[in-house]
């Protein structure tokens, strides 16, 4: 008895010692954002601020859980390029139809984020699972040279530049739909501590985790 009842004691701490492991899964998720970027003017100038149209890219993640949270480590590229009917638009209130004179050339903005993001279900339901998230990360921001052409011949040009690592933090909700394969779908509002003012993204992500 006395054999038996160690035995329990041993596999009841065995199962509890493997339920502190946590689990470990990777992925890949594909990203759409909003144009609300960058924050920073491009070398001293605001030419380019209302040019830019939705940034599209995508990523991988590593999923480190235990009961009830995990930790989300996440690497993810974005791109966006100009889009000239927004530029058409934001010259036309100071110079009419000529702004369809206008093009832009170049200027693509690449960004390079890493982050760590906690990851909480607010609903832990076994094959829908809603949940929060949040966390800390890096950003950096490349800026390609860009022209502004008047009916193709170049009116002024912009260089572009390569920002340091800069600081963002993130803010979120998703959805896991538990398929065997986890699909979910995720939104994040997402700070980025650029000079001289913050830039803001909203990226919604789609992924797979294995």
């Amino acid at each position: 008895m006395k054999r038996f009842a160690l035995l329990c004691s041993l596999l009841l701490m065995t199962t509890v010692a493997f339920a502190q492991v946590p689990s470990v899964a990777f992925g890949v998720h594909a990203n759409i954002t909003n144009a609300n970027f960058p924050g920073p003017e491009i070398n001293g100038s605001d030419a380019l601020k209302d040019v830019y149209g939705t940034g599209f890219g995508g990523g991988a993640h590593l999923d480190v859980g235990a009961v009830g949270f995990s930790l989300r480590f996440s690497a993810d590229y974005l791109s966006f390029s100009p889009d000239n009917d927004k530029y058409h638009a934001a010259l036309e209130p100071y110079i009419g139809s000529a702004a369809s004179q206008f093009t832009v050339s170049g200027g693509t903005i690449s960004y390079w984020s890493i982050s760590a993001n906690g990851k909480m279900p607010v609903l832990p339901l076994p094959i829908v699972t809603p949940y929060i998230t949040g966390g800390i990360g890096l950003g950096i921001i490349n800026v390609g040279d860009a022209k502004v052409l008047q009916n193709g011949v170049e009116t002024k040009g912009i260089a572009g530049f390569s920002s340091e690592s800069k600081t963002a933090l993130n803010l979120g909700a998703g959805v896991d739909l538990k398929i065997g394969i986890t699909l979910f779908l995720e939104v994040r509002y997402t700070w980025l501590l650029t000079d001289p003012k913050t830039s803001t993204l909203v990226p919604v992500s789609l992924g797979i985790t294995f």
